[in-house]
């Protein structure tokens, strides 16, 4: 049975499959580049999103090692408005020790995978099967939703055991991408296409007619409390790289600090290295990678010296610097954007 759904999966795949950016190629060492640029890209995005960021990032960065020699400001610039930042920077860190230690080729075993930034056990599975034709299946959300309908199961043990027993000798990179592509196009998490569907008289879901026992995990965002300070002096605000925000550690913001328990004129003397008065603008709420931040937005009225760490922009420094879409939105908030 295993073995009659996998020729099935490699049959439609080979035929059906789509035209994406990641799946041409000039050499087997950009093959395995634009997996791995694919793979961190589609992490918690789809497919359609991704392809323009995906071929304008190639188009300026097609190799490990010019990426390895590029800034995180670049990397930063060229990710924008695709989310999840983090990425990026594993991203950045990852083409580093690719290129110092493994002398620009990525690595083609799995504990070495798995132990670079970014790359977790479904990544490191499907760059071993889709990059190089490894007898490896990565399960992504796709995946384990098609083995929960075909095996008719929502035990992750059982569904992880089902998919190994799928596993190929050859071809395994288009058995692992027909997978998610059967997912994707077929059987979708709603209203799956089980009329169109090449292996369901394989499926036991359809035999059954059951409901579907696949159900997507969703995980409630925890709430965190901010307070952001906002201080626009001759049509230039001051920002800095925070430090303080998860995700977004590092990158430009205006200053930013944690709002529980604190006493927020010692914390404003603590910033800017004096005494501020200030007014309140209005709050806001923000939501990015794993939180939802509920942001009070005060403006700093008085500042007789600026801090080293801080620095002011005016619009059109702002243009040619990276900005989270968490930037965008508070500028906007406060009018400070054309």
């Amino acid at each position: 049975m295993y073995l009659s759904i996998s020729k099935k999966i490699l049959a439609w795949y080979t035929k059906y499959q789509r035209d994406l950016p990641w799946r041409k190629f000039t050499s087997k060492k950009d093959k395995y580049y634009k997996v791995l640029l694919s793979e961190f890209m589609l992490q918690q995005t789809q497919v359609k999103t991704a392809i323009p960021y995906f071929n304008n990032f190639y188009k300026k960065i097609n190799t490990i090692d010019k990426l390895a020699k590029s800034s995180q400001s670049k990397v930063n610039k060229l990710w924008q408005g695709l989310g999840y930042y983090r990425r990026a920077k594993f991203l950045l860190t990852t083409s580093k020790i690719i290129k110092n230690k493994f002398n620009s080729n990525i690595p083609q075993n799995y504990n070495d995978l798995v132990n670079l930034p970014g790359i977790g056990d479904y990544t490191a599975k499907a760059i071993l099967s889709i990059a190089f034709d490894k007898s490896e299946i990565g399960i992504d959300g796709n995946v384990e939703r098609v083995a929960s309908r075909v095996f008719l199961s929502k035990n992750k043990k059982k569904i992880f055991q089902n998919v190994e027993k799928l596993k190929v000798k050859k071809n395994s990179s288009y058995l692992m991408q027909g997978l998610m592509e059967l997912g994707a196009l077929i059987c979708k998490p709603k209203k799956p296409l089980c009329d169109e569907c090449f292996i369901k008289n394989n499926c036991k879901f359809f035999l059954k007619n059951k409901k579907v026992v696949y159900q997507k995990l969703h995980y409630s965002k925890k709430n965190k409390k901010f307070i952001a300070c906002i201080y626009i002096h001759k049509k230039k605000i001051l920002l800095r790289h925070e430090s303080n925000l998860g995700p977004l550690k590092g990158f430009l913001n205006v200053p930013l600090f944690d709002n529980t328990n604190i006493n927020l004129k010692k914390k404003l003397k603590e910033i800017f290295k004096q005494n501020v008065s200030y007014s309140l603008i209005g709050k806001m709420k923000i939501s990015i990678s794993n939180f939802n931040a509920e942001i009070m937005l005060i403006k700093i009225k008085n500042l007789n010296k600026i801090n080293y760490n801080f620095k002011f922009y005016n619009k059109d420094n702002l243009k040619k610097e990276f900005k989270s879409s968490f930037l965008d939105k508070i500028l906007k908030r406060v009018k400070f954007k054309k």
